[in-house]
């Protein structure tokens, strides 16, 4: 495993992408190219870029520069960034729909955007790339739950119930927000911390928090990516979900941490525990068994069926390193993560003979 810093701040990466075509990585003496997101900072300081530079050795090369973006109207108006894709020329990421530690769920972390690769390159000559941000307003919260309603669920326990889905509706009527009703008293509060393309176009929501009654970790489809840009008035529509079968258990429970993908519905992710520890996480003081699982990453694949419980293949095991946050495998073979360290932010590379 070779390691790099990437002196990047604030120190919160989260996933990792793989970016820009062959003729374009050569065009700036690269071989390889990443977008990671930096998760405490709104969506339009989110994005970084991660670059390897052609021919070098993979434990060195490495640059890592923020990507300047402009979000027009909606700027400031965003955080907690966790999860990146790419497909078709574009970067989207994700917003958590969760909220902090302690409690409620936060409006602003209900989100969508997506950044253009041709926007991204043009930046780095300086100017700033548009980024088009989607605000949902906890719309892909009751989207998601909707979705889980045929899934037994680990419970929400009793002070989640309170500080994530009770408080929110409170602060809802109390001040009238648009959203108000959007929450429901049975919910279960969403975190999302991965996302990839199905070769089918929908876009997979892989879930740190709620796993499986099993503490099984589970992944949503969302289908409709595209509308969502194109049509101010269009709501997200989840369907499939997928529950990883062989990962996690009652005594540990596993979440989503990061999702790749290189075609035809075989994925890698790395999966981890539900919260960090010594952090106050609200879904820890419920379920303190939420902070045992180690962290690994997963290889599976996708049948063409409607959802169900699928099989995966350990890759690797991280042992005592917890917080790896994404994963991208390149055009040889070799997986790289996104990890967050005391004080730094690592890519550290796994290198297959």
């Amino acid at each position: 495993m070779h390691e790099t810093d990437l002196h990047l701040e604030p120190n919160e990466a989260s996933d990792l992408c793989r970016v820009f075509t062959p003729d374009v990585l050569a065009r700036h003496g690269w071989d390889r190219a990443f977008v990671t997101v930096l998760d405490e900072a709104t969506a339009e300081d989110a994005p970084a870029l991660l670059v390897h530079a052609a021919g070098a050795p993979l434990d060195e090369g490495w640059a890592a520069q923020r990507i300047l973006t402009d979000a027009g109207l909606n700027a400031g108006k965003t955080e907690d960034a966790e999860a990146c894709a790419s497909r078709d020329g574009y970067v989207y990421l994700v917003g958590s729909q969760f909220g902090k530690k302690a409690g409620p769920l936060s409006a602003k972390r209900s989100w969508i955007a997506r950044v253009s690769e041709q926007s991204i390159e043009e930046s780095l000559a300086g100017g700033r790339a548009e980024l088009e941000i989607v605000r949902f307003k906890f719309a892909l919260h009751r989207a998601i739950n909707d979705a889980l309603a045929a899934v037994e669920l680990l419970p929400v326990g009793p002070l989640g119930r309170q500080a994530y889905v009770e408080e929110t509706i409170a602060r809802g009527q109390l001040k009238a927000k648009s959203w108000s009703g959007t929450i429901r008293p049975t919910d279960h509060p969403i975190n999302v911390e991965a996302a990839e393309f199905r070769a089918n176009g929908n876009l997979l929501l892989g879930l740190r928090y709620p796993v499986s009654a099993d503490g099984h970790p589970l992944l949503v489809e969302l289908e409709n990516v595209d509308e969502l840009f194109d049509d101010p008035n269009a709501v997200p529509r989840c369907g499939n979900v997928w529950i990883i079968g062989d990962a996690g258990s009652v005594e540990a429970p596993t979440g989503f941490r990061g999702l790749d993908t290189h075609g035809g519905d075989r994925f890698d992710a790395v999966i981890g525990d539900l919260d960090a520890s010594g952090k106050s996480a609200t879904v820890l003081a419920d379920h303190p068994e939420g902070a045992v699982a180690a962290s690994e990453h997963v290889r599976f694949e996708l049948p063409s069926d409607a959802g169900g419980v699928v099989g995966s293949k350990v890759v690797h095991h991280f042992g005592d390193v917890r917080r790896v946050e994404g994963v991208a495998v390149d055009h040889e073979g070799h997986a790289h993560y996104v990890i967050d360290e005391e004080g730094h932010v690592a890519l550290r590379t796994l290198v297959f003979d």
